[in-house]
Parts: structure tokens; sequence; C-alpha cells
């Protein structure tokens, strides 16, 4: 069955001549893709080593404060149950958590709508991988805000459970429908990539340094100074 997103062909429409046409178009934007998301992964790593990195250590120190809190309160402190019944997802699981609350609670809710075991073939199964990866990055950077759009996003999970691609037909009209359905795809992931609140800090940061600035750096900077006053305080109340 012809996608929705699709129109009929007219038939004044030779559909080789179009299909050649959308095929050029296709290459061209999948070059973009790619070259995004390459740009975009450099960026992301170096954002986990320079700010991430300080912001799950942050978040962890300041849960060792609220907890040296509640003893001297001569509170106990609530036993967690936000891992019970947890999904198994080997390899992307985040290795550190940030303290207790909403940031773990939204991870497992991503889980549980895009984990793997819930898909219908393997290329469904290689995109819930690569959301769940997206989804990892975002717990280990504290980023609640990627975590968020990823469970609200109906497009996202419409596109996840989209019937797997066959290869490219021989038939013109055929091979026409595909690469229009392609052209869906590889637009509907360079949207993603530009909605995503890290691409925006790529933006101005590369806007910031051709200033003379390092954006990443001076938010470590921040990130240094807060880690430092709050070791303090947790030093002071052990």
């Amino acid at each position: 069955m012809q996608s929705a997103h699709l129109q009929a062909i007219p038939s004044n429409e030779n559909p080789a001549a179009e299909a050649e046409r959308l095929a050029a178009l296709l290459e061209g934007r999948r070059a973009e893709l790619s070259a995004l998301q390459e740009e975009f992964r450099e960026f992301k790593e170096r954002y986990a080593r320079t700010v991430g990195a300080r912001l799950v250590e942050l978040a962890e120190v300041e849960a060792e404060i609220r907890r040296a809190e509640a003893r001297l309160a001569g509170l106990e402190e609530e036993e967690s149950s936000e891992d019970e019944g947890r999904p198994d997802f080997e390899g992307t699981a985040p290795s550190a958590a940030p303290g207790k609350g909403g940031l773990r609670k939204l991870f497992w809710s991503v889980a549980r709508m895009f984990h793997p075991d819930h898909a219908a073939d393997e290329e469904e199964a290689r995109r819930r991988h690569a959301i769940m990866a997206e989804a990892s990055r975002a717990y280990r950077d504290g980023d609640v805000e990627s975590l968020s759009t990823l469970l609200d996003d109906e497009q996202l999970q419409s596109y996840c459970a989209s019937s797997a691609r066959e290869e490219v037909p021989e038939d013109a009209a055929a091979r026409l429908v595909y690469l229009k359905e392609e052209l869906i795809t590889i637009e509907f992931g360079v949207k993603r990539l530009k909605q995503d609140r890290l691409y925006h800090l790529m933006l101005a940061a590369a806007e910031e340094a051709r200033q003379g600035r390092d954006a990443l750096a001076e938010q470590a900077a921040t990130l240094t100074r807060k880690l430092a006053k709050a070791r303090n305080r947790l030093a002071h109340l052990s």
C-alpha cells in the first residue's frame, strides 16, 4: 500500500525521469545528513567529556548532600523502587545514575517505549537501538529535555515502527514511490537532529567560537566551581 505521505503520480509525469531527479536529490540529502551527524557526534563527544561528566558528578555529590542532611535530621532515607521492573537493555543502560528522581524515571519510560525487544523485524530493532543510544546519552548528560522529547514524539514512534525498506525496485513507478519514501526518512532524520537541544547548543558554541570564546570550556569551569562548593558542603556534613 502506498504511504499516506505520498501523492499519486500525475498521468503526464514521466516516472523514470522523476525517479532520476529524486535519486539525485536523495543522494545530496543523504550526504548532508551524514555530514551533520558526524559534526554532531564530534560535538556530543566533546560535550560529554567537558560538561556531561561534570554534570553527573555534581548530581551525585548533591545526592550525597541530601542523604547526609537527612541523616543529620534523623530522617530515614526512603528506599527507591525506581529500578524495580526496569527493562533489561544491555549495553544501553547508563553506568552512572545522576541521583534519584525524574531523570531516571524518564529514561526508563523511554526504554519501555522503544526497547528493541518490541521490534517486529531487524530494521525496526536497529531504529530502536539508535533511539535508546540517544536516550542513554541524554541520561548520562542530565539532559531532561531530550528525554522528554523522545518520550512525547508521536512521529518518532511512528517512524520507529514503520516497515522495513526493501531493495530498490526496478520498475520505474515503484522506484519513484520507494525514492519518495526514502526522502521522507532522510528529511525526518535531518529534522530530528536539528530539533535536538544539543544541536542548538552546538550552533551557539560555534558562533561564540567565531568570537574567540569557548562556550563548553566556560560551562565546564562554572560546573567545576559548583562541584568544589558542593564537595566542601558535603565535607562539613560528614
